[in-house]
């Protein structure tokens, strides 16, 4: 049976699952952020990661922005049975231009990236981002103008998107998608997004 594990987004924690979790029947492990130890790149932080939360061959990762990001790159060093990616981008062009243009304020400037970020929606925001950790936003922030993105098979990825999303854009094929949903659609539309993934772990496990 696989083990499943989803990752925040950037400097958020596992509570921004917390509506999601009430919705699931099967159990999820919600992770969050590994300390800082150093970290340049979304491959190094993945194999932290695997290695601190025992992931193997045959699990599901998957996560919400950044954390489907690192997913990926999890992707390349383990075999997990699916990827799931929660408003999450396969390649930096997927991101939108003007999050890509600040990345080098992120030295100085990381809270007003995650401003931008979260944008409007603030209920949860003091819970979500209460274990923020400036040194990993800069860090991650400033990598991702450099990150080669994911182009390997995609038989195994599944996504839901966003059509309001105006930090990584709603793809144009290949993703569930929730229309009146934004970037933080995990939060916004918990129910709709417990059901694609209560579809998937059908799917897989009909595989």
């Amino acid at each position: 049976m696989s083990n499943w594990y989803l990752l925040p987004g950037m400097g958020a924690s596992s509570a921004m699952y917390g509506a999601l979790k009430r919705h699931l029947s099967f159990p999820v492990n919600f992770l969050d952020w590994p300390l800082y130890a150093g970290d340049k790149t979304y491959a190094d932080l993945a194999a932290r990661i695997i290695r601190e939360h025992g992931i193997k061959d045959g699990d599901v990762v998957g996560g919400s922005s950044l954390g489907g990001m690192v997913s990926l790159e999890m992707m390349k060093q383990i075999s997990p049975r699916a990827v799931i990616l929660l408003g999450s981008a396969m390649h930096p062009a997927e991101v939108q231009k003007l999050l890509t243009m600040l990345t080098p304020l992120a030295e100085v400037t990381p809270l007003s990236m995650l401003k931008t970020i979260v944008g409007k929606f603030s209920p949860l925001v003091n819970v979500v981002f209460s274990k923020l950790d400036t040194d990993f936003v800069r860090a991650m922030s400033l990598y991702l103008p450099d990150w080669p993105g994911y182009s390997g098979p995609r038989e195994n990825i599944y996504r839901i998107h966003g059509r309001r999303d105006h930090i990584i854009p709603c793809p144009a094929s290949g993703s569930e998608v929730i229309e009146d949903a934004g970037h933080l659609l995990v939060i916004t539309h918990a129910k709709e997004c417990a059901e694609f993934l209560e579809k998937v772990k059908s799917r897989i496990e009909a595989a």
